[in-house]
């Protein structure tokens, strides 16, 4: 009976010496304050960097509008009611393609009056110049006073006067009367029709807006702080996102004056022939506005699961885990907010955990 009893204190006070090297054990292998659970006592193979600050480009975002580097307005030159529109919005034409035709009745009538006054005109002065001769000749055989022969020549120069002057009418109104067909000025695309038959059309009168879809620029809207960092030659990086186009421009204009309920600059660029690209179409660019030190760090060093980035630091007691808050990517690098310092040394490639460190 007692070598039974003592047989079940041995094997109780085993259990308990077994436990308590198992629990100290536990807890010297705690997790020190800022570190993962991996410790490796020798670093692993692999390359080793040393972690260093870099100067960087500070870019600055703008947006801004694509628009026609010169917009093209058909207009009238004459006064007259629209009786026909040929074209709508996106309708490609030709240069000298007729676009509008105006009302041209009383342009035709002013034609027929200026003829008319034309051939009155030149009666006119055929009555003059036959005068003219007369009193010359009556002149000469002493039956008429220089004065009469003065006031026959005064009256033939005048006849003359009134026929050039009818002349330039007729030619005036026969011109008007071309301008009753209103031509595209240019080739392009209709932009916008902004008549319909039926309304007044006046001398200088936008009726078709037309734009060339290979003369295409930007415009962008700089805020004054950033203007000192503009010019012309500028490099810019633009993104017409609805066409899915990047281009790399240089910028081709600044306006000097700044808009005074904005407070921002226009700011131009030529953007090259690329399909897809119409005005209005919205624009991002970016822009250098100085330059800046960061913290880096290879992305090769940098193992991301999920939201969690981590990497392996080597150290006097070996290689750490260590978590890290990460900024703007920068090529093969990152910007490193927190959990690095200059002089760290990082191992390349992910963590590799093995089954005695989880």
């Amino acid at each position: 009976m007692n070598k039974t009893r003592r047989k079940r204190w041995l094997a109780l006070l085993l259990l308990l010496v077994l436990a308590g090297g198992g629990l100290y054990l536990t807890l010297d292998d705690r997790i020190a304050p800022g570190m993962l659970a991996l410790r490796q006592a020798a670093p692993p193979q692999g390359a080793v960097v040393t972690v260093k600050r870099e100067r960087i480009a500070i870019r600055r975002e703008l947006v801004g509008t694509v628009e026609p580097r010169v917009p093209v307005d058909a207009a009238s030159r004459v006064s007259a009611t629209i009786t026909a529109v040929t074209v709508h919005a996106s309708d490609p034409v030709r240069a000298g393609q007729v676009l509008v035709y105006l009302d041209a009745a009383e342009l035709k009538a002013r034609v027929r009056e200026a003829s008319e006054q034309l051939a009155a005109a030149r009666a006119e002065l055929a009555r003059a110049a036959a005068d003219q001769r007369r009193f010359k000749s009556l002149l000469a055989h002493g039956a008429a006073t220089p004065h009469e022969f003065d006031a026959a020549e005064a009256a033939f120069r005048t006849g003359q006067a009134r026929v050039e002057q009818a002349k330039a009418a007729v030619a005036a109104v026969t011109a008007a009367l071309k301008y009753a067909t209103v031509k595209a000025p240019a080739p392009g695309v209709v932009a916008a029709r902004l008549v319909e038959p039926g309304d007044l059309a006046l001398p200088g009168k936008p009726l078709i807006r037309l734009y060339n879809p290979r003369d295409l620029r930007i415009r962008l809207d700089v805020p004054e702080k950033l203007i000192s960092y503009v010019r012309v030659g500028t490099p810019l990086t633009v993104v017409v996102e609805a066409a899915e186009r990047r281009f790399a421009l240089a910028v081709s204009e600044v306006v000097p004056t700044a808009d005074p309920a904005t407070r921002s600059f226009i700011v131009r660029a030529d953007l090259p022939t690329a399909d897809g690209l119409r005005p209005g179409m919205f624009v991002r660019a970016s822009l250098q506005a100085g330059t800046e030190q960061v913290l880096v760090a290879p992305r090769a060093a940098v193992t991301q699961v999920g939201q969690l980035a981590t990497v392996r630091v080597l150290s006097a007691e070996g290689v750490e885990l260590r978590q890290l808050a990460l900024g703007r990517a920068l090529g093969d690098q990152v910007e490193v907010l927190a959990g690095l310092s200059p002089g760290d040394k990082l191992l390349l490639g992910p963590a590799k955990t093995t089954q005695s460190e989880r």
